[in-house]
Formats: C-alpha cells, structure tokens, sequence
C-alpha cells in the first residue's frame, strides 16, 4: 500500500510539473514561412495549428524550401492519405513550373507540357 502511494504522489507531480512548463516548452516552434502574406494568423493560432500536426506531417512541412510549404499543407488540407506521394507530386509539379517558365514556355502550351515531363523524369523526390 505505502509504494502504491508513493507511485501515486510521484505521478501527480509529474502531472503537476508538465502543466506548470510553458507551453513553448513542450512542443517545438512553428517554422518561419507559414502564414499567408495576405491574411495572417495571430502567432497563438499558428501555434496551436502546428501544434496538431503529426511528426509526419510536421517533417514534410519544416524539411521543404520557404516557397514550397505550401504544398504538404495541401495534401493534409484535402486528407491524402498518402502525404509522402502528395508532396513529392507537388514539388515535382511546383518545380517543373518554375524550371520551366523560366525557359520562357507559355503556361498552357505544348513546349511546356513537354518541358515539364522532361524535367520530372530526371526530378529527385525531397522525401525517398
């Protein structure tokens, strides 16, 4: 009976001590670069939003350049169960649009279309 109570204090402590810690402490900072530049969250917001994300999704989201992380807050926004497909299909597609508008092809054209498929038969995906 005496270490069944022992156990228990240790444990309400424990409890007591993990709730007094900032919540800062326990959880890791939301990454730069997530908020929309026309309509911002407050930092709380943000926080409580990253918050909820999985180590998965927390991964994919901080591991990707400041102009992509978009892209895996898509695929969690639509439920992908496969977020490692998704993203790396949106990266493919999102650098195939850059790589080849800056070769001057026009947006809906052939050329583009085609420099597209080149450019991701020779893509590395971000997330092997």
């Amino acid at each position: 009976m005496k270490s069944f109570v022992q156990a228990f204090f240790a444990l309400a402590f424990g409890l007591i001590a993990w709730t007094a810690l900032p919540s800062s402490a326990l959880a890791d900072k939301a990454p730069d670069c997530m908020q929309s530049d026309t309509r911002k969250l407050s930092d709380e917001r943000l926080q409580e939003w990253w918050d909820k994300r999985t180590p998965e999704q927390q991964t994919y989201i901080r591991d990707l350049p400041c102009k992509e992380r978009y892209i895996p807050m898509v695929c969690i926004f639509l439920f992908d169960r496969d977020l490692k497909g998704c993203t790396n299909n949106g990266v493919a597609e999102f650098r195939a649009n850059a790589a080849c508008q800056a070769k001057g092809y026009d947006l809906m054209s052939e050329e583009m279309a085609d420099c597209k498929e080149t450019f991701k038969k020779t893509f590395k995906k971000p997330f092997a």
